[in-house]
């Protein structure tokens, strides 16, 4: 980075009790440490980032999970910056409560007002969204997080299957999906704000891995069953019991006892997915678990949950999961291969 560059600061949002320390403290060190990895990076390099943590209270907080924060200046205290990174944050049943902090949720605005890029990681878009800032936008987080997302910020478009989405009239909004995804986020902030160069630099010395383009291979199929209707989730608890064996749409009417263009109607109403794609996703879900524990080749577990056509298979995993699955077996099966003692 030319030594003309400013230094950019960057505020790391902390709410006590409520934000986790890991993905703080790790976007810290690495927007630290990346001055020292860039000088050898790009010749000439000066500071990149001015880096502190702030927050409602001046001190040191415990974190979600109890290890303690230190937060080095209020918020009240902070009339300027350049970015501002609200992290992952824990809070009870996963259910956010808005109006629970109005003093944070209105300095974040004033921040935008005075052109800082507002970024988040994980469920620290929550805190984000009631700024009001994204509302008609398209953003993304946890995706454990996205029932209670929805219900409370009906006017911003979640995809939960975008790892990293940028936002607004001149991308000020940067926002990362579940709680590691702040690696990706703090590589994308560092080629931006730095260089290209300074990103791979520190990506490569750290180990942070930039390849993952979707959440969507983490994700578990978890539909709806808290909708009232009784019938669709007796169907519901018949299908996971029995997702492995060939179930047509006509065989599921008849057990609601409904004409099939009117279960189809009632099954979307209630679960958001139709009945295909409802069964396209239980027995993927059965195939990640067979791709991770057991030995079976693709084309046996293609047959094992459903499908007679490995090819077709494929393509229905390829397109819920976005990588094949030789890559998710690859990617998820624990341990990778055996350590040599070598």
């Amino acid at each position: 980075m030319p030594s003309s560059t400013p230094v950019k600061r960057v505020s790391l949002l902390a709410l006590p009790d409520e934000s986790t320390g890991t993905p703080i403290n790790g976007l810290y060190e690495t927007l630290v440490l990346v001055d020292a990895v860039a000088q050898g990076a790009d010749a000439g390099a000066d500071r990149l980032f001015q880096v502190e943590i702030v927050g409602p209270e001046q001190g040191i907080f415990p974190s979600a999970c109890g290890l303690p924060l230190q937060v080095h200046r209020s918020i009240r205290e902070v009339d300027e910056t350049d970015i501002v990174i609200a992290a992952s944050m824990l809070f009870d049943n996963q259910e956010w409560i808005t109006g629970r902090h109005p003093e944070t949720v209105d300095w974040l605005r004033r921040m935008h007002a005075g052109g800082a890029d507002l970024c988040t990681a994980c469920a620290g878009v929550l805190l984000l969204a009631e700024t009001g800032l994204l509302d008609g936008m398209n953003t993304t987080t946890h995706w454990a997080f996205a029932p209670t997302f929805q219900r409370n910020f009906p006017n911003i478009h979640l995809r939960i299957d975008e790892l990293l989405i940028v936002a607004g009239h001149r991308g000020e909004f940067v926002m990362s999906g579940a709680a590691s995804s702040w690696q990706d986020l703090v590589l994308y902030l560092i080629a931006r704000h730095a260089s290209p160069t300074a990103a791979k630099a520190i990506g490569k010395f750290l180990l942070y891995r930039c390849d993952s383009r979707s959440q969507s291979p983490f994700m578990a199929f978890s539909p709806p069953t808290d909708h009232g209707d009784g019938a669709i989730r007796h169907i519901q608890d018949w299908l996971h019991d029995a997702a492995c064996r060939e179930i047509s749409v006509e065989e599921m009417a008849e057990r609601c006892e409904l004409p099939r263009a009117s279960f189809n109607r009632r099954f979307k109403r209630a679960t958001g997915y139709s009945p295909v794609q409802y069964l396209q996703n239980l027995r993927v879900e059965e195939a990640k678990h067979l791709l991770e524990s057991s030995d079976e080749s693709v084309d046996e577990i293609s047959w094992l949950v459903g499908y007679e056509e490995s090819a077709a298979f494929r393509r229905v995993f390829k397109r819920l999961t976005r990588i094949s699955p030789g890559e998710y077996r690859r990617k998820f099966r624990f341990p990778a291969k055996e350590v040599s003692s070598a």
